[in-house]
């Protein structure tokens, strides 16, 4: 749900070349459509209409009331698209398009500061860091200086309908604890009896994989952030089986891409989805089924006694850049908005379902409120306290780049489910990577 094709990504630099001659468009914080770089704006990229970029329009919407001319721009973006932009931009020190803040994903973090730590503004004097989680401020920390404003948590947890569940013969208690080989075995039952698919997977990208390693306490590398965990990750070797099981057994749709996925649960094609909690706002974009989701924690292994119902796939933070055009007022922004405003945050969690990467989400007014959507369950604090629950690893700095070589090796072995030859190719050429 991250990533672009090749050869769509070879496209994008070639958008970035022409970009560079100043045409571009974005949204801006009340709506209205931006086109070029104007010399006055605080540019923001972030992506996901319906989660991070409404989250920066309403805290652009916000700031304005208090300073009035300050103008901001929020350009919506992929993922992948603001990571090639920013590093082109970064490595060949073309700062004209660069812009003031930028949203980075908590898998790219270590990666990016690693790079290009002194072209991002240090908040280490301006931010509480004692506020937010302990994993995310570690995300956005290098050499002991904060470069981050932490903003969503990317719990994961079993998003379901439970009027496509009952059709099927089940009730809600029976999500709520489940083994992976229950949910295989409900997976094959709903699709038998009401035609419809537990939920989507994508053979290409594989974040089910990410949550189930994440709740045994293991990655793609070891702690040490460098040394390649894949050839004897046991983990990984069973997220593998899941995936296989519930495509071969159309307990899971197959999808490609980010569209597709969006899709199928929204035209209710899908009876659940496992991911992060960042999901909700995408959920909740169909007022229709309001009422018919509920949300439990993850399946485990019955045999695995470290592994827990909780982990975590994705979340990110924000990040004001050095060399922009605006960076000081930029930082005033984010940090005012993202930083200090709890109101606000409070605000984030009614609008968009956010989950805070905070220590004590209880200062919010909404942490306890009941939201009808999901039959009056109390979702910031069910999701806040499945987020204690999650085992801290080490994510390194190429978790893509290694997934990319899992993907390719994967797609030869669905059939067989061959996973020990497999994944010692992977260990091989991941441990270059890793390096």
């Amino acid at each position: 749900m991250r990533r672009l094709p090749t050869v769509f990504l070879i496209l994008i630099l070639g958008v970035f070349m022409v970009s560079c001659t100043g045409q571009s468009e974005g949204a801006t914080g009340d709506g209205e459509i931006s086109t070029g770089r104007d010399d006055k704006n605080i540019v923001v990229w972030t992506w996901n209409e319906t989660f991070n970029v409404k989250a920066a329009k309403l805290a652009a919407d916000k700031y304005k009331t208090s300073h009035p001319d300050a103008d901001i721009v929020v350009e919506t973006m992929e993922r992948e698209e603001i990571m090639t932009e920013v590093k082109n931009m970064l490595s060949t020190g073309v700062y004209d398009r660069l812009p003031d803040i930028v949203m980075i994903e908590d898998y790219d973090a270590q990666d990016v500061l690693t790079h290009y730590q002194d072209e991002f503004v240090d908040l280490t004097d301006s931010i509480d860091m004692d506020k937010f989680a302990d994993y995310k401020t570690k995300l956005c920390t290098m050499d002991g200086k904060m470069y981050g404003i932490p903003f969503d948590s990317g719990t994961a947890a079993l998003f379901y309908r439970t009027d496509i569940l009952e059709e099927a013969g089940y009730s809600s208690p029976a999500l709520i604890d489940m083994t992976w080989e229950e949910f295989e075995e409900m997976s094959r039952t709903v699709h038998e009896k009401t035609g419809k698919y537990m939920l989507t997977l994508d053979p290409t990208d594989m974040p089910v994989a990410r949550i189930i390693m994440q709740s045994c306490g293991r990655w793609y590398v070891g702690s040490d952030g460098y040394t390649a965990d894949i050839a004897d990750n046991e983990s990984l070797k069973r997220s593998l089986d899941v995936y296989r099981k519930l495509i071969k057994s159309d307990g899971a749709k197959s999808v490609n891409g980010w569209n597709d996925f969006i899709s199928a649960f929204q035209n209710g094609d899908v009876a659940g989805i496992i991911t992060g909690c960042w999901i909700i706002s995408d959920i909740k974009a169909v007022p229709e089924q309001s009422g018919l989701w509920r949300i439990s924690n993850i399946p485990v292994f019955a045999d695995m006694e470290e592994c827990v119902p909780a982990s975590n796939v994705g979340g990110s933070s924000w990040y004001v850049m050095k060399n922009s055009a605006h960076s000081k007022a930029a930082k005033d922004f984010a940090v005012e908005m993202f930083a200090h405003d709890d109101e606000l945050m409070d605000t984030f969690i009614e609008e968009i379902g956010l989950i805070p990467a905070v220590k004590d989400p209880t200062i919010y007014n909404n942490y306890e409120a009941k939201d009808p959507f999901f039959q009056n369950q109390k979702v910031t604090k069910l999701l806040s306290e499945l987020a204690d629950e999650i085992p801290a690893v080490n994510y390194g700095r190429r978790t893509y780049e290694i997934e990319d070589i899992l993907e390719e090796e994967f797609q030869n072995v669905i059939e067989s489910g061959d996973y020990n030859e497999c994944l010692k190719k992977v260990e091989v050429k991941a441990a270059a990577v890793s390096k």
